[in-house]
């Protein structure tokens, strides 16, 4: 399995927790970021026909115009080959720019899932936020998805919000089950440095976020919603391929300002910046690169176990794993972190909102 995933930097307005690169109200850029994209896509036609899984994400590919998408899915069938034949292929979206004109385009170039962004269901937290769309706009897009033909819908939800309730997570998660998505993925509030939220100070809500995600847990598995990894969960067949690729340690190569690679055991990084990026792919430059490494010997080996762990089936290891890794693997089982069934090691259920913890036994 190897996947490709293309990073669109646009976006109407900053939410306040976003720290992906993208930049708001940039839309005149758009166009000669497409031409980059392609100049970049051109120096991997060697790997053409290998992409089993392609992911769009952003900031807010739903904001390109329908003449932009047409460009962009030019750009991507010159390596993957036309969207419908790949095993699975997602296209994130925001509801205020995802119209039934654009629906219909994305099902037409064989887009097979949609990731639309929700996070909450009542109109302060969502302003709270710095979202754009409110829950109308959710409402409207997730009928115009439905209208053009999506069977495989995933929606975003976040708990631990500033001024949230309980009450008022509960009743965001009983409105979207009520749209019967076949896949949600689940984020507590994280406030990393450099978002608006650090600048502005707000604090994170991890004990309340912790109650609502629990609880939510076990809701959505009442609704046929399984919980698959740490963060989402899925109806049967639903499962992101893309992103299990990514727990399994497979490879995947990304194209965009910010995108990461990992190609060869080696991982990198495109620079983040727009502007950069744009100017070397365009003039036949390398494109800069925040960092590059690789991978090998127990630095491998321990993020594969890290990765693995994230699902909720955990990871299958051979015994020389565990022998290598038995001081961490111990420390872990004494504290009732793990659990270990023949050669496979998985998070306990009841402890995977502090796998944090776990992780860090392998960094």
């Amino acid at each position: 399995m190897r996947g490709l995933y293309i990073h669109i930097p646009f976006c109407r307005a900053r939410c306040g927790y976003c720290d992906f690169p993208s930049s708001a109200g940039r839309e005149g850029l758009i166009d000669g970021y497409l031409k980059a994209l392609d100049a970049e896509a051109a120096l991997y036609q060697g790997l053409r026909g290998t992409f089993k899984t392609l992911y769009v994400g952003g900031g807010t590919p739903s904001l390109l115009s329908p003449a932009q998408l047409g460009a962009l899915f030019t750009t991507l069938e010159k390596l993957t080959g036309p969207a419908a034949g790949l095993a699975e292929s997602t296209f994130e979206a925001n509801p205020e720019s995802l119209d039934a004109e654009k629906a219909a385009l994305l099902k037409e170039a064989g887009i097979s899932r949609i990731s639309l962004g929700l996070q909450a269901a009542q109109d302060r937290l969502l302003k709270r936020l710095g979202r754009i769309a409110m829950p109308g706009d959710f409402l409207r897009a997730f009928k115009n998805l439905r209208a053009a033909g999506f069977g495989n819908i995933s929606a975003d939800l976040m708990c631990g919000l500033p001024e949230q309730s309980q009450k008022d997570f509960d009743e965001s998660l009983d409105w979207l089950l009520g749209l019967e998505p076949e896949h949600v993925s689940l984020y507590a509030l994280e406030v990393h440095e450099g978002t608006p939220f650090h600048a502005a100070g707000v604090k994170e809500e991890p004990e309340a976020a912790a109650g609502m995600y629990e609880a939510a847990a076990a809701r959505l598995a009442a609704a046929g919603l399984r919980r698959y990894e740490i963060s989402n969960f899925a109806r049967p067949g639903r499962e992101a391929r893309h992103n299990l690729n990514y727990w399994e340690q497979g490879e995947y190569l990304g194209l965009g300002s910010g995108a990461a690679s990992y190609l060869d055991g080696e991982r990198r990084a495109n620079t983040a910046s727009m502007e950069d990026y744009t100017e070397a792919a365009l003039s036949g430059r390398p494109v800069p690169e925040q960092y590059r490494e690789k991978l090998e010997g127990r630095a491998k080996r321990a993020e594969k176990i890290m990765l693995g762990l994230r699902k909720t089936a955990g990871i299958e290891l051979p015994e020389d794993i565990f022998i290598e890794f038995g001081q961490e693997i111990g420390r872990l089982l004494a504290a009732g972190l793990v659990e270990r069934t023949g050669g496979r090691l998985r998070i306990r259920e009841d402890r995977l909102y502090v796998s944090n913890a776990v992780f860090r036994e392998f960094v």
